[in-house]
């Protein structure tokens, strides 16, 4: 009501008006958006047409409706579509897939100058209209996995099969095909990798090894395992073991690492014997639980416990079966886990024991790898890639040249670790330990 009007008599209804409206709350998201003089719905306004784009602009891909094809995701310049598709795109690689150094940059005039007509930039070569559209460096993939050796492996070189969940074993579908991790701890940088081998994916079976980075306290534990292929459960065994030595370890820590300071063998001997029994134990009793019995559960296990204080240069080394420990140093490669238990000896640069938990904990070994230097790489796998690895030089050459190069990220470290080599097609767990450099 307009307070300058009289009150209406009683029992008579005011005539409506703008001051009897309900209060109408605005709302923040309307205001942003376009707002018509009435209810006719309204185009917007398109404004004036853009510049045309220049003819080396470089936009994204180009699909045509029912044609997809890798090349239509090469970036091109504007106004060349499908039917203009360039030359696939090929990263300047070494034949093993290391990089080669960029050309140098083409030099640009200085202002006020202007570069010959058809004269090739000093540095460079001459560009014209059908050179390719060079990308950035740090967009560039690394392409399809690598190979070493004459014959290219006969599996595809992707996962193929999702994981079926056989005879009710839901835990087995939903292991991942592949696991990366990694980070640093003290003096070490440390890179992770367990991954589905090809056999395994081309039959749709689950990953059957795992790995393990975890702090404990003043300790890193690493580890891996390799599930015994021949059991139906040994998937359940690798992946449990590793839980539950690490259970058994954060506990003792502090213990670990004195015997690690004071360089105590026979007592680390002695304390990871106990360890590795107790968490054996646990694996026999989750499998019967499970109504399995416990060798369907076999697995190998090894592990390195690896101080955070850089003035302990000792790394604790347990392991039960077969795998690889190896050194690389200056370029080459060392075995530290030759102790007469089936290999070739100091030759060999892995051990083919077949000792498998939960039975043989009582022939778990341990060594203390006290003569550690800076740069020094320490790389802890399962047979997957330790066999591999002695057999075939090409594979030491190509690791060796780009884990005793540098430390790679998460994504490039995965790339490397999945080199592959016809006729090794189990899965693969690696663990590398980067010494920090002097």
């Amino acid at each position: 009501m307009n307070p300058h009007e009289s009150p209406p008599p009683a029992g008579q209804v005011p005539e409506p008006g703008p001051e009897h409206a309900p209060t109408r709350k605005v709302d923040p998201i309307e205001l942003a958006a376009s707002v018509y003089e009435d209810w006719d719905l309204k185009p917007p306004d398109p404004g004036p047409a853009p510049a045309p784009a220049p003819a080396d602009a470089v936009v994204g891909p180009v699909v045509t409706p029912g044609r997809v094809a890798p090349e239509d995701f090469l970036p091109r310049p504007i106004g060349q579509g499908p039917a203009a598709v360039r030359e696939p795109w090929t990263d300047p690689v070494s034949p093993l897939g290391g990089p080669v150094e960029p050309a140098a940059p083409a030099v640009v005039p200085p202002s006020g100058t202007t570069a010959p007509t058809g004269s090739a930039p000093t540095g460079g070569a001459a560009t014209t209209a059908a050179d390719p559209v060079v990308r950035p460096p740090s967009f560039r993939p690394p392409g399809p996995l690598a190979h070493v050796g004459r014959k290219a492996p006969a599996y595809p070189a992707e996962p193929t099969d999702i994981p079926t969940v056989r005879g009710g074993d839901l835990y087995g579908g939903l292991l991942p095909d592949t696991v990366v991790d990694g980070g640093r701890f003290g003096p070490v940088t440390v890179r992770a990798a367990s991954v589905r081998g090809d056999s395994h994916r081309y039959a749709a079976e689950c990953r059957q090894d795992a790995s393990l980075v975890v702090r404990a306290g003043g300790l890193l534990l690493v580890a891996v395992a390799d599930g015994v292929g021949s059991q139906p459960h040994s998937h359940h065994g690798s992946n449990g073991i590793i839980r539950l030595l690490a259970k058994h370890v954060l506990p003792k820590a502090d213990t670990l690492l004195d015997l690690l300071r004071t360089g105590a063998a026979a007592d680390f001997a002695g304390l990871t014997g106990r360890l590795v029994a107790a968490a054996a134990e646990g694996l026999a009793q989750e499998a019967e639980r499970f109504g399995h019995p416990p060798k369907t559960w076999s697995t190998t296990l090894r592990a390195l416990l690896v101080p955070a204080d850089p003035a302990v240069p000792a790394r604790g080394f347990l392991a039960v079966g077969d795998g690889g420990l190896l050194r690389l140093r200056a370029g080459g490669w060392e075995n530290l886990d030759a102790d007469g238990d089936g290999g070739d000896g100091a030759g060999t640069l892995i051990s083919t024991r077949t000792d498998c938990l939960p039975e043989a904990y009582e022939r778990a070994r341990t060594a203390l790898i006290t003569d550690t230097r800076p740069g020094d790489v320490l790389v802890l796998c399962t047979d997957g890639l330790a066999l591999p690895l002695v057999k075939e030089p090409e594979l030491r050459e190509f690791l060796g040249g780009r884990w005793g190069r540098e430390v790679p990220g998460l994504a490039e470290f995965l790339w490397q670790a999945q080199v592959r080599v016809r006729s090794y097609d189990d899965d693969r767990s690696v663990v590398c330990l980067w010494e920090a450099p002097a």
